[in-house]
């Protein structure tokens, strides 16, 4: 049953007994503990990695709720047939009607149960509508919700536990500033406000340095898990840091009995009475899944977590588990750009908050034509590459101009940046003394280019663009400015050079295709009968959405609402 030199296990020994495993320590699966803890139910919780958060942790921290109780004390007007609505108008054939109707009766009771008897406190976005709003039933505000700030030093050395954002979104070495406090710290002079918070938050820092290793005021997906601790230590809820599942442990009669976990070097057998739930993370980082699962969508790209190679999909498929992969796309998606070190290796850039979707910059292909609405959501824009076509001679561009750059950004550059000589020479981004130059720079037929940023300048000036529709949808103008744009904030002329090039590429923020569930969270196998004591939440489980993004936490939220419905149908079989 376990190979290699692993120590063998005798096969009626038990080192551990529980009521529930939980596998994984992302939002799902940190969601599914504390839900079963609220029903007595004694949980165990195993992380393979040091920390606890996966790629949560450096996430936005939204989720997807409709109708939430956040929405309806605001006064938003919503219905679960409108969310419905939506759904279907964006889903079309892939729409899942049980799945949908489960999730959507359900989101609400799971954001508030969340916060009940925990430290978790959300609020409503009042800046974040459907990603397309304009669609039959979508919302240009009041479906998503994010956690509140969270100070680190409430869980003392228990800080250190939780994964820190990646690198890219920190500042100073430790100093995480997520896109909430971002415009404060660029523009730290334009108010007595900004100014003041700026130095309250430097000062804070240098204190926080001094007893921890990054800075304690957090927020976004950090914010989320550090609560999560936080409720864990107060709830007294078991976890096992630095301990894989190396495999389920299932009886044919009986079905799931438990897992074999590695720690401190030894196999141990834990039992798990009541079930195991699933919550490590898709398999964003197995390129043999991928190539299996996914052959039409070649990327060597993710943001994900390191640790997310499939534990979860391998394991359970020997168990006769099946992927579904009756979606739209088998993940989630973002541009991002590579930045090649001196060893031949490339880092992977996030696509910058800062420039995505501003005015002045316009996304092409390697015939420099423009093949999406850059204003659009980071999911759209890679699904408008693949279909464009991706291969391995395909090439796409963000294009803008040096007034862009220096109040924008791109990618890894941040904005008010002097000289931009380092991140030349080493060919992060190619420039041109005029568009012409950058397009044969770049290889793209000089002409072509030049007639697309004609074309884009025109639907500038008159504001609509008749192409791709931008600055049209309610989402769009989130991403719009009027001080530099009329009369449509989204559209902003390409003419001053010298002109900037930054090649962008298909990234995965995670997997969409997963296991194939029950509206309970029930792991299914090809029979389409439930593998008895097995489920599945977070990316572990086929994405509700079916490879569509309806808006901001279209994967956190999932993951809360089926770790709720798991529970719940676990608690209701305990009863």
């Amino acid at each position: 049953m376990v190979g290699g030199s692993e120590e063998r296990l005798d096969e009626a020994q038990w080192d551990e007994e529980r009521d529930l495993i939980v596998l994984g320590s992302g939002c799902a699966g940190m969601a599914a503990a504390l839900f079963a803890s609220k029903k007595s139910l004694d949980v165990l919780l195993c992380e393979k990695s040091s920390h606890l958060g996966g790629t949560t942790a450096s996430s936005g921290g939204v989720l997807w709720i409709p109708c939430s109780d956040e929405a309806r004390n605001a006064g938003i007007q919503d219905s679960p047939e409108e969310a419905a609505r939506y759904l279907r108008s964006m889903l079309g054939d892939h729409f899942r009607e049980d799945i949908a109707a489960a999730y959507l009766q359900s989101a609400p009771a799971a954001a508030a149960a969340i916060q009940q008897g925990t430290e978790v406190r959300l609020k409503l976005m009042t800046t974040m509508g459907d990603y397309q709003a304009s669609l039959p039933g979508g919302m240009a505000i009041g479906r998503s919700l994010e956690p509140l700030r969270f100070d680190g030093r409430r869980l003392g050395a228990d800080f250190e536990l939780v994964r820190p954002p990646i690198a890219q979104l920190m500042l100073l070495g430790g100093l995480y500033v997520d896109k909430r406090r971002v415009d404060e710290f660029l523009n730290p002079f334009a108010s007595w406000g900004n100014f003041a918070g700026t130095l309250r938050t430097l000062v804070r820092y240098a204190f926080d340095r001094l007893r921890y290793s990054r800075g304690t005021d957090v927020g976004a997906g950090n914010a989320l898990i550090a609560s999560m601790l936080l409720s864990f230590r107060r709830r007294k809820i078991a976890f096992w840091l630095d301990s894989p599942m190396v495999e389920l442990i299932y009886d044919a009669k009986q079905g799931v009995q438990g897992a074999v976990i590695r720690r401190d070097g030894r196999l141990l057998r834990v039992r798990a009475r009541r079930g195991v739930v699933l919550a490590t993370g898709g398999f964003p980082r197995n390129p043999d899944l991928l190539k299996e699962l996914a052959p039409s969508f070649p990327h060597d790209q993710t943001v994900s977590f390191q640790g997310n190679v499939g534990d979860a999909m391998v394991q359970a498929r020997r168990l006769g588990a099946v992927a579904d992969n009756a979606m739209s796309g088998p993940c989630l998606w973002t541009p991002t750009s590579k930045l090649h070190q001196p060893d031949g290796s490339a880092r992977t850039v996030l696509y910058g908050y800062l420039d995505r979707g501003r005015p002045g910059m316009i996304a092409v292909d390697a015939r420099g034509q423009r093949f999406v609405n850059e204003s659009n959501s980071y999911h759209h824009i890679v699904a408008g590459m693949f279909d464009r076509g991706v291969d391995a001679d395909s090439r796409f561009y963000q294009v803008c101009d040096r007034r862009f750059l220096w109040r924008r950004g791109l990618g890894m550059i941040r904005p008010f940046q002097p000289s931009l000589r380092r991140h030349l020479r080493n060919g992060y981004i190619v420039s041109g003394r005029t568009i012409a130059e950058l397009a044969e720079r770049i290889g793209i037929e000089p002409q072509a280019l030049e007639r697309t940023v004609a074309r884009h300048n025109e639907f500038c000036r008159t504001g609509v663009d008749l192409d791709y529709g931008k600055g049209e949808d309610p989402y769009n103008r989130q991403f719009g400015d009027p001080s530099v744009a009329r009369p449509n904030p989204n559209l902003a002329p390409i003419q001053h050079g010298p002109f900037f090039a930054l090649r962008i590429y298909p990234a995965s923020l995670g997997t969409a295709m997963g296991l194939k569930t029950s509206a309970d969270a029930q792991v299914l196998s090809g029979s389409g009968a439930p593998i008895a004591g097995l489920y599945a939440c977070g990316n572990d489980m086929a994405s509700v959405f079916r490879g569509y993004y309806p808006g901001g936490g279209a994967t956190l939220g999932p993951g809360l609402v089926f770790a709720y419905r798991a529970i719940e149908h676990i608690a209701s079989k305990a009863d």
